[in-house]
């Protein structure tokens, strides 16, 4: 199954994220946002260029271009920005993009006032590769997803059983696909069962099983109905959440999980006087004679 949900809203962060040090590194705002220190990471690194893109170019602290690195030695790293490159002098590494083109490094470059002279271009951000610049699928996302309530199947098939004999329960435990839209990234996400919670609706705790349960004569998920009523079942399913940019083969997990729930039809339970039948009705739950 794979479905088009809604686009899914998340916010780009300025702040602290998750990042390895060869990565990113914490540079102060200059000014242009209070002075605070941020840090730079592929998630954010396009939120601080257009930031600081708004300020008109003769009233600019600050300034981002993206440009490769020099191979260089050492871990001061240059650019073509600064001027011509050292010749063969040592490999930079660029990270394999699962087929997708790397981004560029990203560079910055301050001055004091806005008629001092420009620093020289530092790097903030080495090579990263799109998926890195993905925002997170939050939980909310996760949630906000058209997934589908699985099937709740009823042993015996029929709107009446029998009082202390096993009612069977199973569903299909099948993962739901969707592609959507976050922020711009087309992305793909995957919903797997991976608990099922039975309520048979007679006031008994309700049953979970990490089983979807199976069919007679199979079955693993029964339950046995001690009076006679009008009784309907409920069926919880918990669901794990992975996502990774369409393309990609890295998957990455959602912190937290999604239910959804599916009701039966009522469901009669009824006392049955005593009768020759030609078969075992504990055993075999479906014959029209039980």
């Amino acid at each position: 199954m794979r479905a088009r949900g809604a686009p899914l809203a998340t916010a780009v962060l300025l702040g602290a994220l998750m990042v390895t040090p060869a990565t990113a590194v914490a540079v102060d705002s200059d000014g242009y946002a209070g002075g605070s220190t941020i840090v730079v990471t592929a998630r954010t690194a396009a939120a601080v260029e257009a930031q600081a893109a708004s300020v008109a170019p003769e009233a600019r602290l600050v300034e981002y271009a993206r440009e490769v690195i020099c191979d260089v030695v050492t871990d001061v790293l240059t650019t073509p920005l600064n001027g011509p490159c050292a010749t063969n002098v040592g490999a930079v590494e660029i990270p394999d993009c699962e087929g997708q083109p790397p981004v560029l490094p990203l560079w910055r470059r301050t001055r004091t006032t806005p008629a001092g002279p420009w620093s020289a271009w530092e790097n903030i951000l080495r090579w990263t590769c799109p998926e890195d610049a993905m925002p997170e699928l939050t939980l909310t996302d996760f949630r906000r997803l058209p997934i589908a309530p699985p099937p709740l199947t009823i042993q015996p098939a029929r709107p009446q059983v029998l009082v202390n004999l096993p009612t069977i329960v199973y569903t299909d435990p099948v993962t739901q696909a969707f592609t959507t839209d976050l922020l711009g990234y087309p992305v793909e996400v995957d919903a797997t069962p991976t608990s099922f919670t039975w309520d048979f609706g007679d006031g008994t705790d309700p049953v979970t099983t990490t089983s979807p349960g199976h069919p007679y004569p199979d079955h693993d998920v029964a339950h046995p109905y001690t009076r006679s009523g009008t009784y309907t079942i409920t069926l919880t399913t918990t669901y794990a959440g992975r996502y990774r940019m369409a393309g990609t083969i890295t998957w990455l997990p959602v912190t937290g999980t999604a239910t959804t729930t599916t009701t039966s039809p009522p469901l009669t339970a009824v006392d049955a006087p005593g009768r020759l039948v030609a078969g075992d009705c504990t055993t075999d739950p479906d014959p029209d004679t039980c």
